[in-house]
């Protein structure tokens, strides 16, 4: 991945003499993303009040896994009725926390692509 995730602010690394890091501090909105990302569903390693989304990424993956079990891959479609509305639900749910809010005009969008193109 090319760049810091829009909308979220960079870390900020602290240094020894040499330049190597020593500590990094990220804000809440960057470390959550990271965790959804890195799949951690250790729930001590969640920000107080949202251990419970370790679970909802532990549900997820298992989810996930019995799919490829029974039927040698991951088809959504496959899943029962029930299954699939608990995964769309987890997915939304973990889809939000990494929402930064920042919205973008699809025109612009596609005026930028297509700029790139061209050049």
């Amino acid at each position: 991945m090319s760049g810091p995730r829009i909308g979220l602010k960079p870390p900020h690394f602290t240094t020894d003499a040499e330049g190597r890091a020593t500590g990094v501090q990220l804000d809440t909105a960057a470390y959550v993303a990271l965790l959804v990302r890195a799949n951690v569903t250790d729930p001590t390693l969640w920000p107080p009040g949202m251990t419970r989304t370790a679970e909802a990424i532990a549900r997820v993956r298992q989810i996930e896994a019995d799919c490829v079990a029974q039927h040698g891959e991951f088809d959504w479609e496959k899943l029962p009725g029930e299954t699939q509305d608990e995964y769309d639900a987890l997915c939304a749910e973990l889809d939000r926390l990494q929402d930064t809010g920042e919205r973008f005009a699809l025109r612009g969008l596609l005026q930028e692509r297509q700029a790139k193109a061209t050049q």
